[in-house]
Order: C-alpha cells, then structure tokens, then sequence
C-alpha cells in the first residue's frame, strides 16, 4: 500500500493527473460562449416577457449556489478523516481541486446571473420609458391632427367666403359696367340735345336776319312775315324752353348717376381691400398648415426612431431572457448531478484494493459529469 502512495506521489501518472484536471476544466467558459454568440445572432424576435415568479426563482438559485460548495467540503473532509494515513492526504490534496473548480465556476456563474439580471432590470426601465414617450408622442399626434382638421375646416370656410365674395365682386363689376353703359348714353344724349340746341339757334339767327331784311323791304310784308316769324320764334322758344327744362332734368340725373357711380367705386375698392385682406390671410392660413405638415412629419420621425430604438432593446431583452434560461438550466442540471457525483465518489473510495489507472478512470468520469 505505501509502495502505491509513493507511486501515486511521483509517479508519471500522478504528476500528469493535474494538467488533465486542467484541462478537462477549461472547456467550461468556451461552452458558456457558444450559446452566446447563439443568442447574439438572434434577431428582431417579439419580446419575452419575465413571469412573476421569476424573481423568486432567482433567489431559490443564489440561495441553493450559496450553500452547495459547504457540503462537498464536509464531504472531503469526512471521507478523508475515514480514509486515514498518508494516502487520505494525499488523496485529499489531490481531490480537493475538483470541488474548488466547482466552486469558483458556480460563483461565476453566479456572478454573470446576478448581472444578467440588473441588465434585464434596467432594459425592463429603459423599455417602459420608451412605451410612456410612445404614448406621449401618440397623444401629440392625435393633437395634432385634430388641430390640422381644424386647421382644414377654417381653410374650407375661407375658401368659400373667398367664392362669395369673388362672385359678389363679379356681380358689382357688372353693375358698374351697366352704370357705365347708362352714363355713355346718357353722355351721347346730351350731346345730340347740344347739337340740336345749336341748331335751333342757327335757325334763330336765320330768322331774325330775314326778318330784318323783311322788315326793311316792306312793312306790310315784314308785318306779316313778322308774325308769322314771331309765331314760329315764340313755338320755337317754347320748344328750347322744354328742351332746358328736359336737359336740366337729364343732367340732374346725370349727376346722380354719377354719385351713385363714384359710391359704387368706392364700394369696389372697399371689396378688393378686403379680399386682398382675405387673400393674405389665406396665404398666412396655407404657411402655418405647411409647418403644422412639417411639424407633424417630424413627430412621425421621432416615432419611428423611438420604434428602432425600442425594437434594439426587445431585442436585447430577449437576449438576455434566452442567457438566464440558459443559466437556470445549467443550474439545474447541476443541482441534479450533485446526488450522482457523492454517489461515485462513496463508491471509489470505498474499494481500497482498485489500482491507480482506475482512480484516473473515476476522475476523468467526474470532470466529465460536471462538464455535462
């Protein structure tokens, strides 16, 4: 026996056993980064919410963590205690590695749950944040939209105020247009009535030159051309006389017309003031519906930025949801080779008489088993 514990001491497969322990141990974080560059490649996947009963589950988890490396310390220790003798020590300097790797994978692991989940907390804040800015935005938008149909229903009513008064200020063009008319003829009637008048007074200059030229060849013939001429002198009086009184008349309304005309005038003026008025007003009502446009347009942009955004940190989340699953099932297969690990360790220890290529053997399905 002491013969196989110098062996095992110095012997090549005792000294080659730690670098295969080593060795065995390494794959462990090269198989925690495959599932990640996994995880990593997934992408735009709805998101993952956590259940309610997950925290506790956590907590379940770090507890367990907390208190399993103690028992296959105490375990060592009492096995090695029985064993006695120079072969438990070193049997237990040789073993102890083991538990310590365990130990310092699952405080690692550990670790990167505890961070994995203050990661998913903060995306759970930074998630909810954006959900409350979607919300305000899409209560801006709705504002904004009915500020925009308001905006439509005021341009409507202008538009059609702007076609009454177009089709008035039509219809007071036609009104002027016929006055115009009225005071052309009114004009030319005048001016035949002033043609005429200097006609009749030709006509009287005439007649007063033949009655002198009467008056001086005979008195009887001039007494009687006289009357005759007074008569037609006095018929012709009385016909300039009503000819005044008729232009007097006409001048008179000449001279209304052309009041009513010049109010007229007055009152178009007035209208186009006022539709140049509305013609602005329009003008100013079209640029502040291009910025509202603009406006509106830019709080579609920061929609859909803030959906990008929110989709990256889906994305993230649910990354992240599929690393704590994939933790929660490595500690729960761990937690289920706990059992089977005790149970081969007993029965190694247990046969004295097994050479030392079996001992290798029983490490080598250890690392294995916790491997898997």
């Amino acid at each position: 026996m002491e013969g196989r514990l110098s062996k095992r001491k110095v012997g090549p497969k005792g000294l080659c056993d730690l670098p295969k322990v080593t060795h065995q141990a390494d794959p462990s974080p090269r198989a925690w980064e495959r599932p990640q560059g996994r995880l990593l490649g997934r992408a735009r996947q709805p998101l993952v919410q956590l259940p309610p009963w997950s925290l506790q589950e956590l907590e379940l988890v770090e507890s367990l963590l907390k208190s399993r490396p103690e028992e296959p310390e105490g375990c060592w220790e009492a096995r090695s205690t029985g064993a006695g003798g120079p072969r438990g020590n070193s049997g237990r300097q040789e073993r102890s590695r083991l538990p310590w790797e365990d130990t310092a994978t699952i405080e690692e692991d550990t670790s990167k749950l505890t961070a994995l989940r203050l990661r998913l907390d903060e995306s759970q804040k930074v998630l909810l944040k954006e959900r409350e800015d979607k919300l305000a935005l899409s209560r801006n938008i709705e504002k904004l939209e009915g500020e925009l149909s308001q905006w439509k229903i005021k341009y409507e009513e202008l538009s059609k105020t702007k076609q009454e008064m177009l089709k008035q200020m039509e219809r007071l063009q036609a009104e002027n247009a016929a006055e115009w008319g009225r005071r052309e003829r009114l004009e030319t009637e005048k001016l035949g009535l002033e043609r005429e008048n200097k006609k009749l007074r030709v006509q009287v200059g005439d007649l007063e030159e033949a009655l002198a030229r009467r008056r001086r060849q005979t008195a009887s013939a001039l007494d009687c051309d006289l009357r005759a001429s007074q008569a037609a002198l006095f018929e012709k009086n009385k016909e300039l006389a009503d000819l005044k009184h008729v232009h007097g008349k006409l001048k008179k309304q000449f001279q209304e017309k052309v009041a009513e005309l010049a109010h007229a005038n007055r009152r178009v003026e007035q209208h186009e003031a006022e539709v140049k008025k509305l013609r602005l007003r329009v003008e100013e009502l079209k640029k502040e519906l291009a910025q509202a446009e603009d406006e509106l347009d830019e709080a579609h942009n920061q929609a859909r930025k803030l959906q990008r955004s929110l989709d990256e940190q889906t994305e993230q989340s649910e990354n992240l949801q599929v690393q704590l699953e994939h933790l929660q099932s490595r500690l729960r297969r761990q937690q289920q080779n706990a059992p089977l690990f005790g149970k081969i360790r007993s029965a190694r220890f247990g046969t004295e008489e097994a050479g030392d290529g079996a001992s290798d053997l029983d490490e080598d399905e250890d690392l294995q088993i916790q491997v898997a």
